[in-house]
């Protein structure tokens, strides 16, 4: 179950004892007065409050570590363009030198771990495939 489930769960119980007339754990009935449920009521709100309070900064944390992980497989639009341009001019072999490697490196301001991975990348999604349908054809 939820947090939210349990508490609704246990407010269903607390709301069920209390206008059955039988008390929590068998210990008899528990007549609450309309001032003293609106008392529970507030110390509840309160409670939850200050629970949400003293979580909210590690509720902030996983959320922005969440967008972050979201965000970290996009490189920039212009970055792409660099890399894209290089590899269509060299569809034929789309294989950086270490030369080339630091220019791209330079001008696009990318590691040479994500550089080499780009390549990587597109060399599987793109250049592999098309080399096969190129294979097949030729096999016709």
């Amino acid at each position: 179950m939820s947090d939210d489930e349990d508490e609704l769960q246990m407010d269903f119980s607390l709301d069920q004892s209390v206008s059955d007339g039988h008390g929590l754990m068998g210990l008899g009935p528990l007549l609450f007065t309309e001032s003293e449920r609106s008392l529970m009521e507030r110390m509840r709100q309160e409670l939850k409050i200050e629970l949400k309070q003293g979580f909210k900064s590690r509720i902030e944390d996983v959320r922005e570590e969440i967008l972050r992980k979201r965000r970290a497989g996009k490189l920039p639009g212009d970055t792409t363009s660099v890399l894209k341009n290089w590899w269509q001019q060299h569809s034929k072999w789309p294989y950086p030198t270490e030369e080339d490697k630091a220019k791209l490196v330079e001008k696009t301001g990318l590691q040479l771990k994500q550089i080499n991975n780009w390549f990587i990348n597109q060399r599987k999604r793109n250049w592999h495939s098309n080399s096969q349908s190129l294979k097949s054809k030729r096999k016709r």
